[in-house]
């Protein structure tokens, strides 16, 4: 089997993992009481919105090095995938 097979097969059990823990998160999400539910989607959004400004404020990757440190667990984590998706170019991130 080649490196690139193995690679594939690895992708698609992730992907498998992924999408069934994802279905299992949502029902489980959804037999919270809503007002439980609004407070978690509110929160998330809140980490989401300021990890995005982290990113777009920092002038440099070492600069968001700098912030994302400065950061608690859930946030460093949003930051440092914000950093590498969405403003991997500016902060000429090599993705593998």
């Amino acid at each position: 089997m080649t490196t690139d097979n193995q690679n594939e097969l690895v992708v698609h059990a992730i992907n498998t993992l992924t999408e069934k823990m994802s279905i299992v998160l949502l029902q489980e999400f959804l037999k919270l009481p809503k007002e439980l539910q609004i407070n978690l989607a509110l929160i998330k959004s809140a980490q989401l919105l300021l990890a995005n400004i982290l990113c777009q404020v920092a002038v440099s990757q070492e600069e968001l090095m700098k912030l994302i440190d400065e950061q608690d667990g859930e946030i460093k984590e949003l930051t440092t995938n914000c950093a590498f998706t969405a403003f991997a170019k500016k902060f000429q991130v090599k993705k593998h």
